[in-house]
């Protein structure tokens, strides 16, 4: 049993946001513009928290870097002009995220560029209460998730010397649960984003919530725990 509770850390999409609808359209414009037929949504969910290169490869069934960037840079012209008026706060963003930041540092670690990142946050209110927003650079190499974790636990000073007890990381797909445990960290699953129950108790996810508004209770639960 780990003790107590330190600092929580958050993935992005499917997460604190709703981005399915804008991230659908976004893929569907690129592959319109690339002579590709389109996706429904429902095809677009398991899609949504892997890097986008991972997701324009399988989108486009090819390796070929020339056309996965290119798919890169025609949806992220639509995404630039149009995330913010297309994404949505997950149910309770606003009240959870006011009531944890009250009581534990918080940082979001997340596979989006850390520009786009920032700026949702920003226009949904709830940017201040992060002590840090890691993801990629806009233009630098997609990485992966525990090495945005890594900066997320360098900039915060979470983890003094490695030690990463009482950090958790509140995520809903595999590779959440993955990149943290890379560092010791365990994960707390939520169900109302883009992961299936079963991927997150296959990858290892210690506990499952329904949705945000959920965690403060099992966090009260956990910080109060004694090994």
């Amino acid at each position: 049993m780990r003790d107590g509770v330190r600092g929580l850390l958050f993935d992005l999409d499917g997460v604190l946001i709703d981005s399915l609808a804008s991230i659908h359209a976004c893929f569907n414009h690129a592959l319109r513009r690339l002579g590709r037929p389109t996706i429904e949504l429902a095809a677009a969910r398991p899609l949504v928290g892997p890097p986008l290169a991972e997701s324009a490869r399988a989108l486009l069934e090819t390796d070929d870097a020339g056309l996965i960037a290119d798919f890169i840079r025609v949806y992220r012209e639509r995404y630039a002009a149009r995330c913010v008026v297309e994404t949505r706060p997950a149910d309770g963003l606003d009240d959870v995220t006011r009531a944890l930041a009250a009581r534990w540092p918080l940082a979001v670690a997340t596979n989006k560029p850390s520009e786009y990142a920032t700026v949702l946050l920003e226009a949904l209110g709830v940017r201040a209460r992060f002590q840090a927003v890691c993801g990629p650079a806009l233009r630098g190499p997609p990485g992966d998730k525990a090495e945005v974790i890594a900066r997320a636990l360098g900039e915060t000073g979470l983890a003094p010397d490695g030690d990463t007890r009482g950090l958790y990381m509140i995520g809903d797909r595999a590779t959440d649960v993955i990149g943290a445990a890379a560092h010791d960290i365990p994960t707390i699953g939520v169900l109302h984003g883009m992961g299936s129950r079963a991927e997150l108790l296959e990858a290892g996810a210690r506990w499952l919530v329904d949705d945000l508004r959920a965690l403060p209770g099992l966090l009260e639960r956990l910080a109060s725990a004694r090994a």
